[in-house]
């Protein structure tokens, strides 16, 4: 299954290679990147597609909240468009 993940990070020396390498650890494969900066550019938007055939997503957005630079995680419903925010 694929999955659209969005997060705001802190902008950080080594958040964005934190948070990918927790994901791939976790057996989850990431397929597309995107990044933006915020506008004051303290904070970065990271967009990335997911696949797993077998894992919990849910079970990701928890263990990516708890990454230290991690403000905010967006978990993008594949089926109906719809979006399950995780603060």
């Amino acid at each position: 299954m694929k999955r659209t993940i969005e997060l705001r990070l802190t902008r950080a020396e080594g958040a964005i290679v934190r948070t990918l390498g927790l994901i791939e650890r976790r057996g989850f494969a990431v397929t597309a990147i995107s990044t933006r900066s915020d506008a004051s550019s303290e904070t970065l938007l990271l967009r990335l597609e997911v696949v797993s055939a077998d894992r919990s997503f849910d079970v990701l957005v928890r263990q990516i909240l708890r990454l230290f630079d991690v403000r905010a995680v967006l978990l993008m419903e594949s089926q109906q468009g719809d979006a399950r925010a995780a603060c």
